[in-house]
Order: C-alpha cells, then sequence, then structure tokens
C-alpha cells in the first residue's frame, strides 16, 4: 500500500513494505546590500530605491537568496532589512572564528519584538539575549536536557518509536490510497515531550491535546517567517497595535499559555506526584528562582523545538529515501548483518551501524530541520581580518550556504550518506570540537548550540533504524516520461 499525501500541490508518496512478518505487506531599500570589505569599508552593490533595503527582496525562501548573494559577494557580507544590519555567515570557517571562538561577543540573541518580547513576555530560554537571566536559566536547561539524563530515559524512547511503527503498519493497512507519516512522526515526538514533561501521553492524532498543539503550531510556525516580522524590521510600525500581526501574536500566546498552563495544572494535581520536567521547574518556583509564567514559555520552547525538529527531520528523511533506493539497499544489508531478524534496532547498536549513522548524518546537512540559524546578536562593534562588523547587528549563520558548499562537500546537491562514512563521534561531539571537523551546522554554533541535541540525536537514531528495519520506502509518485516515477520535491513537501 502507499504512503502518499498531496501537499501543496505536489504528491509525496512512498510504498513501504514491511518485511518483518510473514505476510509481506505495502505501505505502499534606505538601504544597500553592502560586501563587508578589508579595513571596514563597504562598496555598494546597487544604489537603494526605497526604504525596505533588501525586505522584500529576499522572498519566501531566504537562504536560497542569501547562497545566491554568498557566491558573489564571499562567506561574509552584509544585508540591511530595514533599520537593521543583518550580517550573514556562509562558510565553516568564519562560522567558527566568530561564533565559537569569539563566543563570549556573539552569543545574545536578536530580542525579536513579536517572538520573543510580545509572544514570550521575555521570559523564553531560545530567543533570550544573553543576560543575567538566561545565565540563570542556562543551568537548569542544560541539566535537563544533557547527555546522561536524556541516556536515562532511553526506555521511554525506546517504547515510543515501537509504537510508533506499530502506528505505521496499522495506518497502512487501512488505506489504499497512501499515508502520510508527517502526522504520526509528529504525535511520537510530541509523546516524547509530553511524557519528559508531564508524565502524560496522547493516544492518537484525533486526541484533542494533538490536535490542539498541532494547529497552535501551524500557525506559531508562519508568525515566526522572516516575512511575517515587519516590526522587528521597522519599529515604527509597532505603534499600530491594532494591525492584524499584532493581533495574531496577541491570539498565540494566549492559545500557548492556555495549552501549556492546563499541563502545569495537571502536574500540580498529580496526587502520585511522579517525576517530570515540569515537577522540577515548579521546585524552583517554591526557591523563588522562576514563577509559572517562566514555566509555561521555557515549556514552550521544548515542545516547539523539540516536536517540529523530530517530526520534520523524520518527514523528509523518508522522503529522501524513497528518492535514493540504492541508500536503503545498503541499510537494509547492514541491518540484515548486525541486527538480523529477530529484534529491533536499539540504542547500544549506534556503533555498528555506521552506514545508518551516515544516513542521518547526511540528511541534518541536505534536508535538515532548519536552513538558517536562529539570529544571534552582537552588542558591540568587532574587527574580524580587517572587516568591520558594526554593534546590534543580527549574524546570521547560513546553514544552508554551508552545506551546499562545494568547496566542503562534494557533489553537496547529491544525497551521499558515504560522505560521512568513517567519522564515529556524534553531532554533538563534533559541535563542540574543531568546526573544520564537523559533519553538519544543524544544530547551530557556539555558545547557542541548541540544547537538545542529545535528544534530537537519540530520536533520529531510533527513528531511522526502525523505520528502515521495519520498512522498504518507494516512491509511489506519478510516473514521468522515463516510466519511473517523478521524483520527490524535496522544496515542495517542506514548505
Amino acid at each position: 500500500m502507499l504512503i502518499s499525501s498531496n501537499t501543496n500541490g505536489q504528491i509525496f508518496s512512498a510504498k513501504i513494505i514491511f518485511e518483518q512478518v510473514p505476510d509481506t505487506v505495502r505501505l505502499k531599500n534606505i538601504a544597500l546590500l553592502f560586501r563587508i570589505v578589508f579595513n571596514g569599508s563597504v562598496s555598494a552593490i546597487f544604489e537603494p530605491k526605497n526604504i525596505l533595503g533588501h525586505y522584500w527582496q529576499i522572498g519566501s525562501k531566504p537562504y536560497k537568496k542569501f547562497e545566491e548573494w554568498a557566491k558573489s559577494l564571499g562567506d561574509i557580507y552584509r544585508v540591511q532589512m530595514g533599520q537593521q544590519n543583518w550580517i550573514i555567515l556562509t562558510s565553516d570557517n568564519v562560522v567558527g572564528e566568530l561564533l565559537q571562538k569569539r563566543g563570549k561577543k556573539y552569543s545574545s540573541r536578536w530580542p525579536t519584538y513579536y517572538f520573543y518580547q510580545i509572544l514570550e513576555r521575555n521570559k523564553g530560554f531560545i530567543g533570550s539575549p544573553y543576560n543575567d537571566r538566561y545565565k540563570m536559566l542556562t543551568p537548569i536547561i542544560h541539566g535537563i536536557l544533557d547527555q546522561r539524563n536524556i541516556k536515562g530515559k532511553s526506555d521511554l524512547f525506546d517504547t515510543e518509536f515501537q509504537i510508533l511503527m506499530q502506528n505505521l503498519y496499522q495506518a497502512s493497512m487501512n488505506t489504499e490510497n497512501g499515508l502520510y507519516p508527517k502526522f504520526h512522526f509528529q504525535l511520537t515526538s510530541l509523546n516524547i515531550i509530553t511524557l519528559l514533561c508531564s508524565g502524560k501521553r496522547t493516544k492518537s492524532i484525533e486526541d484533542p491535546f494533538y490536535k490542539d498543539f498541532e494547529n497552535y503550531m501551524e500557525n506559531h510556525l508562519q508568525l515566526i517567517k522572516i516575512t511575517n516580522r515587519l516590526g522587528d524590521f521597522f519599529p515604527f510600525l509597532r505603534l499600530f497595535t491594532s494591525h492584524e500581526l499584532h493581533k495574531r501574536v496577541i491570539r498565540d500566546r494566549k492559545r500557548s499559555e492556555t495549552l501549556y498552563g492546563k499541563l502545569i495544572k495537571e502536574v500540580k494535581d498529580d496526587k502520585e506526584k511522579k517525576p517530570c520536567i515540569i515537577r522540577d521547574l515548579l521546585y524552583k518556583v517554591d526557591d523563588g528562582v522562576l514563577d509559572e509564567l517562566d514555566i509555561i514559555h521555557i515549556i514552550s520552547n521544548l515542545f516547539s523545538a523539540g516536536t517540529d525538529t523530530i517530526s520534520a527531520s523524520l518527514t523528509w528523511i523518508t522522503a529522501v529515501l524513497a528518492n535514493n533506493p540504492q541508500v536503503q539497499f545498503k541499510a537494509h544489508q547492514e541491518l540484515d548483518q548486525v541486527i538480523g531478524q529477530s529484534r529491533l534496532p536499539n540504542i547500544f547498536d549506534e556503533q555498528n551501524i555506521p552506514y545508518i549513522r551516515a544516513i542521518i548524518k547526511e540528511s541534518q546537512r541536505y534536508c535538515g530541520p532548519i536552513y538558517l540559524g536562529i539570529p544571534h546578536y552582537i552588542e558591540e562593534d568587532d574587527e574580524y581580518n580587517g572587516y568591520h562588523i558594526p554593534a546590534n547587528s543580527v549574524i546570521i549563520l547560513n546553514q544552508y550556504g554551508i552545506h551546499m558548499d562545494e568547496k566542503r562537500y562534494e557533489n553537496p546537491k547529491e544525497f551521499k550518506p558515504e560522505r560521512f562514512l568513517g567519522i564515529t563521534n556524534s553531532s554533538a561531539a563534533l559541535a563542540n570540537g574543531n568546526y573544520k571537523n564537523r559533519d553538519h551546522f544543524g544544530f547551530g554554533a557556539g555558545r547557542r548550540l541548541c540544547a537538545g541535541i542529545h535528544m534530537a540525536e537519540l530520536a533520529l537514531l531510533l527513528g531511522v533504524s526502525r523505520l528502515l528495519w521495519c520498512f522498504k520506502i518507494e516512491n509511489a509518485s506519478p510516473l514521468g516520461e522515463d516510466g519511473k516515477p517523478v521524483p520527490i520535491d524535496m522544496e515542495k513537501i517542506r514548505f
């Protein structure tokens, strides 16, 4: 049977053969674009035509435009976004030298008006400036998400990914027209976060909590797009609180605080007092370190980042595997030799399945969950190799541009896991080492490296290894002129 969906006019479909059961089942501009040049001078690329700068020129896929500009302007250049300077970094060298080696200067965040100040009431963690509050929250968040703590919860991950495989199989049996796996991946990632945070589990995608969360996230992800944040680039627009975007942000905040406020109440009312992240944070309230609004927005960050990263990654990996049957063939060979057919892969198999690990690393490079890193912010002037970087500039890690750089990756437009064979270190270990040796930059760089990197790596290890152990994924799109299924368009299923 088919796994398929019509999304944005594109059929994303995969035939999945469930191989480990007796009966084989088929699932089936005031400003210019500037180059930063030696001695801090700037050369204009063209004259400004209006006050918008390049805001309207970056389009709906700014990572594409930034990659294009990098080819002619180099690996560090400046874009004027309304009244803001954006410094675009598009090489491992400049990212390592600035975000990693000069982490103290480049560890702040751009305190976005709509997202951080209004939506999060200046209480979130991910978007927080590098201030005393952030320094207070850092050990709390890292204590929750550090490697030892996450590995201690591996049984939870193990159970949820067993259930995911069962759900995919059962769902495929109920349809002949195909199954879009995104929602099952999203349910699994949501359950991992809710179990960690509150001990709660959602049984199906029909559950009211799942629907509330899915609707909230769909709206939330639209709101935080660059093209929906005019007030961040043109501060005078903030005076007009009656406009629709401002109203949407206020509605989004209310939904978020209601959704996560209910979870906090459930934990407080739990007479068994089961251990969970929210309970640990509530102890901080008792100690006077946090208040309940702090907890709501910390939990909101964990849910938004954790569920979207895992579910999006698994969705795109499924699609790219459907486009690359030769990769699956090699993966199945490895799993047959190392795991056999009597058990599922587990976390202890990690070092023995190098091709599966290479698939995961390559997928994070080729189609990772984000293409532009969460913006950094510099609050003081800096000099780099004769380049002047002005204070109060937004610093953009152009992950897509680095990942598609032919100087760093041979034939970067090809999905080729073999490029990572022989790399035995985790992405987390590599991210904290020499930037030249990094596998990819999907989890950011420097002191603001994704705090959930250990959780993401564990989830992807179990998700990808078990998906490939249980299924063969085939492209079931309509046939092209060559008689083969039309390749799945990763751009169309991504956005």
